[in-house]
């Protein structure tokens, strides 16, 4: 069995279902104009970050059509990277893709410094806003300015398996803990 990535449980099932899978690439999987149809083996697959697109990268070892390894000077083509391009579903006849409603942002890891986690937090949080903040069922008694936020945030990424997703809507925040903790919701006011 292929390894897998942590977050492949987490991919939906027609990306899960990728994994192991030998494919054929063709134009209208890869957008590639022109280019010769071949095979893929799949080892891992993943959705982009972009909430609003339904294209995947999958990973595999390639093969000509007639089931050969593909070789280059150095020996079998390993490790080639394809982003299947929305309708990749229908294409290879696998279920359809829910709609998806939160798109990771960023993830916790103890290697950041400090200045790094500050910075990343600025970046994704609306310093100038005000925040709802809901842990679990419980929603705080009022609205946290988002400097407090993004400071909230900046220590959150030093803890590994911590990750933080943005809302559709493009403004709301969800952070979520590995070690089972009530996810925390971070809404702006207004």
């Amino acid at each position: 069995m292929p390894e897998q990535p942590e977050d492949l449980d987490e991919q939906p099932e027609a990306v899960r279902a990728l994994v192991g899978r030998t494919i054929t690439v063709t134009e209208a999987l890869s957008g590639i104009p022109n280019a010769r149809p071949y095979q893929l083996r799949i080892t891992a697959a993943r959705m982009t970050a972009d909430p609003a697109s339904h294209t995947v990268h999958v990973t595999g070892d390639r093969f000509r059509m007639d089931g050969t390894p593909a070789i280059r000077k150095r020996g079998p083509v390993e490790g080639t990277t394809v982003w299947l391009l929305d309708g990749w579903t229908e294409i290879l006849g696998l279920p359809a893709l829910p709609s998806r409603k939160w798109a990771r942002e960023a993830a916790g890891t103890p290697v950041y410094s400090e200045s790094q986690r500050a910075g990343i937090a600025a970046q994704i949080v609306d310093l100038g806003a005000a925040y709802r903040v809901t842990a679990g069922d419980v929603d705080e008694d009022q609205a946290v300015p988002g400097e407090q936020v993004a400071q909230r945030v900046a220590e959150a990424l030093a803890e590994d398996g911590m990750r933080l997703d943005r809302h559709t809507d493009g403004r709301t925040l969800r952070m979520r803990y590995a070690d089972g903790r009530a996810e925390v919701i971070l809404t702006p006011e207004g």
